[in-house]
């Protein structure tokens, strides 16, 4: 009994023991200043050092291609394409970026929801019209994957008291481009160590990607051609929209982001910094990522000749190809090829399903068509839409079309009690699609009932009043294949007619401008068509006005006979020569005698008297304005095609084509002479009189015809000429066989 009574309070006081070891305590009152010591340790007892807590280091990527994403309207939606390492889309990962909004944006009823590989992971209220708010979003395990990660930005936007159609321009919202980031937790994230992560280098704060060429005398035209076909196989595995390059002499001394290192040279020229190289570059064709001490992203580009060089870049299109399953950081969504007679459903191009209860919704769809497309003056393409409206819309509402920036098509919804648009078909005149990229947007804009009173509040509860179906698309007709030449657009969006080349000779300028201005350019090409464009490095006067080829270099290094082939004058000393031209060419009209007869033919049936000629006007030279950028493109009399890019200094001419390259520049270029003065934002275009038609081989004579149809199209006079020959003709042929078997008269 005793033990057990024992045992009892051995048990008591071990379970009471820590309870009355506890310390006072802490007292914060300005009274108590007490110094306790604490106890001595026991002999051999080993005190153990306080542990301080190290946050985990934290890496971050820009996503924003550009300046900013706005989204305006009240449905909108914008993407970006961020690609991350395996290690980078393991870790854990916050979603950070700043808000900004129009005034009138109503907060209860508006909501940015963010999406990344078609999951949600948050919806935020739209209430940041006094200022930037910054959002923070914590990425779900697994959402992000190695590769190509799609981030979506998608606002629904209604007006705090406006129910118009008028009103929903005013709805904005706008993400700052430094603001987007990823931010990722963990040990050294920001390295790449395979071809296949390349895409990883992504874009800088201003959302440009920078390429840092390291190399030696870059005089050899075998280095150029080389460094030439690099740089437009990099802008392709990077896929990134335009690519600015600099000649550096060392490697870079820190990481930054949106900026690759990149050492092309022979193998016996590798400096110290990439010895790890030297061996493996000297046994063949190299090229890797190479880890440097500085962290900086660096590729080596190498072998025993440049021959070998020129071939060890094919292997970044191998581990990085240019493919559906790797979009463009700038075009999240897919971008098909449609050829003539294809059909694309919006689902297929990235659209959804919707229901709408607002006035204006707009979407956007993209697609890409061959070089040799030639039926914009005759052809109609059909959307083929699968519908519903709510018998609150009233006549009046109408479903606009628009192709590349420009209205196409207006159809108006004619029925007050609803109605249903199943296979309805909506004919769009092909008038602006161009070789390349083309962007169709479908405008819904609704008049209501309802809206007409517009209650308090009801901007955002209206019921949907339009539904559209992801299964309607998009139907191309059997449309003429055939090439118009001059015109800049095909080779901008398309590499034509160079890409089919096996070598085009390159004539360029004896600076280092030059040679980076004709390097961006041709990657901006690359990027934009998805081709590269194999260089023969030439001087100037070897080069042959049969063949086809491409000039970069100051104008006044062009040789006077040259000079005379380019389409180009002698710049001119006056600064609003652009905007002459610009009139000129715009939206001015012909004085004299007939300009009554100008203006009656232009407000009746949209002709000129252009239009009416027999014989086209001469294309005379381009005189730009000091310091212009300019492009220009002439077929020559023995068949060649010359692309000329410059400027009347190399200074000039490389940081015209740093600013040629953004985006929506670049989309402006078309004519035969394209020109971007200093200062200015929009590109001075020269239409070409004289246009020659390249078909393709074997000819076909449905081609031919389509062809034909599309030619006369734009030339009325002759359309006119051949029906006139056509029916004297049949009045001959008729006469005779009349005469020969017919009874003659008593």
């Amino acid at each position: 009994m005793k033990r057990h009574t024992l045992l009892a309070s051995v048990a008591l006081l071990t379970t009471l023991g820590p309870v009355l070891a506890q310390p006072a305590p802490f007292d914060m009152s300005p009274e108590s200043n007490r110094v306790v010591a604490p106890a001595p340790a026991e002999p051999g007892e080993t005190v153990p050092a306080p542990v301080e807590e190290v946050a985990p280091s934290a890496f971050s990527r820009f996503l924003v291609p550009g300046a900013s994403l706005r989204l305006v309207g009240e449905e909108a939606q914008q993407g970006v394409v961020v690609y991350l390492t395996d290690a980078q889309a393991a870790a854990p990962a916050t979603l950070n970026f700043s808000l900004l909004n129009a005034l009138v944006v109503a907060p209860e009823i508006s909501s940015l929801r963010v999406r990344i590989n078609q999951t949600e992971i948050a919806a935020t209220p739209i209430a940041s019209s006094s200022g930037a708010t910054p959002v923070s979003i914590a990425v779900p395990a697994g959402v992000l994957r190695p590769g190509a990660n799609i981030v979506e930005f998608r606002a629904t936007q209604r007006h705090r008291t406006d129910c118009t159609v008028e009103s929903t321009y005013q709805l904005w919202t706008e993400i700052a481009g430094n603001s987007a980031q990823l931010v990722f937790e963990g040990e050294n994230l920001e390295r790449i160590t395979q071809l296949t992560d390349i895409g990883a280098v992504g874009v800088d704060e201003t959302g440009n990607t920078t390429l840092r060429l390291i190399a030696p005398d870059m005089a050899d035209p075998a280095a150029q051609a080389a460094a030439l076909h690099l740089v437009q196989q990099i802008g392709l595995a990077l896929r990134t929209p335009k690519l600015s390059v600099i000649l550096a002499e060392a490697p870079a001394e820190e990481r930054l982001p949106g900026v690759l290192d990149v050492a092309i040279m022979p193998a016996a020229e590798l400096p110290p910094a990439f010895e790890a190289a030297q061996a493996q570059a000297s046994a063949g064709p190299l090229a890797a990522m190479l880890p440097m001490p500085s962290g900086a992203d660096t590729l080596v580009v190498s072998g025993p000749t440049w021959d070998t060089i020129v071939r060890a870049g094919d292997a970044l299109l191998t581990a990085a190809p240019v493919s559906p399953e790797r979009p463009r950081f700038d075009l999240p969504n897919p971008l098909p090829l449609l050829q003539g007679g294809a059909t694309a459903t919006l689902a297929s191009l990235g659209i959804d399903r919707l229901e709408f209860n607002g006035r204006r919704f707009t979407t956007q769809l993209q697609f890409e068509l061959p070089p040799d497309f030639y039926a914009y003056r005759y052809g109609e393409l059909e959307l083929v839409l699968d519908a519903a409206y709510s018998s609150d819309v009233l006549p009046g509402s109408e479903i606009d079309i628009y192709t590349n920036g420009e209205i196409a098509s207006a159809t108006p919804l004619l029925r007050t009690d609803g109605g249903t648009l199943k296979d309805t078909r909506i004919r769009i005149p092909m008038t602006n699609l161009r070789p390349g990229r083309n962007e169709a947007t479908l405008a819904v804009n609704l008049l209501t009932r309802s809206d007409a009173v517009c209650n308090p509040g009801w901007t955002g509860a209206a019921p949907a009043r339009f539904v559209l179906s992801s299964n309607s698309y998009l139907r191309l007709p059997d449309y003429a294949r055939a090439t118009a030449v001059p015109d800049l657009q095909v080779l901008t969006g398309s590499a034509w007619p160079y890409a089919d080349d096996e070598a085009v000779p390159l004539a360029l300028g004896q600076d280092q401008d030059s040679l980076v201005a004709a390097m961006m350019f041709a990657a901006r090409i690359a990027t934009a068509s998805g081709r590269v464009i194999t260089f023969d490095i030439v001087p100037q006067d070897n080069l042959a006005p049969e063949a086809n080829a491409i000039l970069v270099m100051p104008t006044t290094a062009l040789s006077p006979l040259n000079l005379g082939r380019t389409g180009i004058g002698t710049a001119s000393s006056v600064q609003g020569s652009d905007d002459t031209l610009l009139d000129q060419f715009g939206n001015s009209r012909p004085e004299g005698p007939l300009s009554g007869i100008s203006n009656w033919l232009q407000e009746t049936v949209g002709l000129d008297l252009a239009d009416l000629r027999l014989v086209p006007a001469p294309d005379l030279p381009y005189a730009p304005a000091a310091e212009a950028l300019v492009v220009s493109q002439v077929r020559q009399p023995e068949g060649g095609i010359w692309t000329v890019l410059t400027s009347t200094t190399a200074p000039a001419l490389h940081a015209g084509t740093e600013r040629l390259i953004d985006t929506p520049k670049w989309r402006s270029i078309a004519g035969r002479v394209s020109a971007l003065a200093p200062g200015e934002d929009d590109i001075a275009v020269v239409p070409a009189n004289a246009v020659s038609i390249v078909t393709p081989e074997p000819a076909s004579p449905f081609n031919l015809r389509r062809v034909a149809a599309n030619w006369f199209s734009g030339n009325i006079l002759y359309f006119a000429l051949a029906i006139v020959v056509g029916a004297v003709l049949l009045m001959l042929i008729t006469s005779r066989v009349l005469t020969k078997i017919g009874r003659p008269s008593p």
